[in-house]
């Protein structure tokens, strides 16, 4: 997952408890700005100062050479990241991954201040420049960014707890709706991430899913920066703004979400109500008594209409029930006038679920044989194989129960536990 703006350092409470029980910095250390996140690959004087800080608060990027005292440069590289992380772990910052990101350098700021803060007392903290993060940014990045969000919400929602008289009275509604919301959004573009990169390889023009996500990246950006502002109506609204953006992106690159699925199932029963009132009709001009079918399918419009509104409001469970209990409805429709199909399609569904065993069985031996392939070729290089060896084994087994569920014409069984050789293999095949 990949953000491209992050500003976590306006929280005043959050800020607060942070800064209880840091000590000051020394007073040779370098007074640095940072505008944008520091990770492997980038260069600039922000990377020199760092440096310089790092090396005049004991955490030395080397003892000679290149970065030592005296020596500092604009490079960060594994030796700038080790020392970040040294001064990570020493003050808290979790977790310590060596990217100098928004976490870190808020503790930078108060820490490198010399900032001495009494719990309970108010505290202004002024905005940096935004942290940029690049669009190539990786994974590591952004896993460390939203464990940063997830702490510093928790550190505020502590800091409400023992600074009742400073806090937002909200926080305990709006903050955590905002804070939802925004978890929601993150775990969106990281979806949209990868169905991104899916449909690159797979060679499909991504430039407009790649413009949505971007614009969400930029609401997402909005979204912890007024929540941690105490700004949380206007955080939610960002967050749900970077949602839709991303879950546009998502869509644009191929991807299906569960709110597309569930929009399939609802249209696919307004379908049906169509067909069951031709149903009706018809059975209404050879003069059977279609009362109790006709109402029957008014409730099924009705309960299909709750769906639709539950899914405009985001309950996606709740739309799907409902959706389902409307098809029920339809049946039982039908069944009120003898149009029911339920006899016919047992066997066309048992067919169906034949042919779905079989499939999954073949998918699942395909699996093994590319993990068994992958395998031989690992132990040709030298590798430690064993582990992948170990999942292949259970991957075999499962298919084995698989193939014995469909001798027995347990198809469901068989579908299961092929997809769960499947999905072992697959595994074994990723551990190398």
């Amino acid at each position: 997952m990949k953000l491209s703006k992050t500003n976590l350092f306006t929280s005043v409470s959050a800020i607060a408890l942070l800064a209880i029980a840091l000590t000051a910095a020394p007073a040779d250390a370098a007074a640095c700005t940072f505008t944008r996140a520091l990770d492997l690959g980038v260069d600039g004087e922000d990377v020199r100062c760092l440096q310089k800080y790092l090396n005049g608060a004991g955490y030395k990027v080397a003892d000679m050479g290149v970065g030592a005292p005296g020596s500092e440069t604009t490079l960060f590289r594994d030796k700038t990241k080790a020392a970040v992380a040294k001064w990570q772990a020493a003050n808290g910052i979790s977790p310590a991954s060596g990217i100098f990101g928004p976490l870190s350098q808020a503790k930078y700021k108060v820490v490198a201040g010399g900032t001495t803060i009494t719990p309970g007392m108010p505290v202004t903290v002024t905005p940096t420049t935004p942290v940029t993060i690049t669009p190539g940014a990786s994974n590591a990045v952004i896993d460390s960014y939203k464990s940063q969000v997830a702490s510093l919400t928790s550190q505020l929602a502590a800091a409400k707890a023992n600074n009742s008289g400073n806090s937002n009275s909200s926080m305990s509604s709006a903050g955590k709706k905002a804070s939802d919301q925004i978890k929601n959004a993150f775990d969106m573009i990281a979806d949209a991430e990868d169905e991104i990169d899916d449909a690159e390889k797979d060679g499909m023009d991504v430039a407009s899913a790649k413009s949505n996500l971007a614009d969400s990246k930029e609401d997402i950006y909005e979204a912890t920066d007024n929540f941690f502002d105490g700004d949380y109506d206007d955080a939610y609204n960002e967050a749900v703004k970077a949602y839709n953006n991303a879950e546009d992106a998502f869509d644009d690159a191929g991807g299906e979400s569960d709110e597309d699925e569930i929009e399939d199932l609802i249209d696919d029963v307004e379908d049906q109500i169509d067909e069951a009132w031709l149903e009706i009709e018809e059975a209404d001009d050879d003069g059977e008594d279609v009362d109790e079918a006709e109402e029957l399918l008014e409730e099924a419009e009705d309960v299909l209409a709750e769906a639709e509104d539950a899914l405009d409001e985001g309950d996606e469970d709740d739309a799907e029930e409902l959706a389902e209990e409307a098809e029920d409805l339809i049946e039982e429709a039908l069944d009120a006038i003898g149009e029911s199909d339920d006899d016919d399609d047992d066997d066309e569904d048992e067919d169906d679920e034949e042919s779905e065993a079989e499939d999954a069985i073949e998918d699942a031996e395909d699996a093994i044989d590319a993990a068994q392939d992958a395998i031989d070729d690992a132990e040709a290089d030298g590798e430690d194989t064993s582990d992948a060896e170990e999942l292949l084994e259970e991957a075999e087994d499962a298919l084995d129960e698989a193939n014995e569920a469909f001798d027995d014409e347990d198809y469901d069984d068989a579908i299961d536990l092929a997809e769960e050789a499947e999905d072992l293999a697959n595994e074994a095949e990723d551990e190398l």
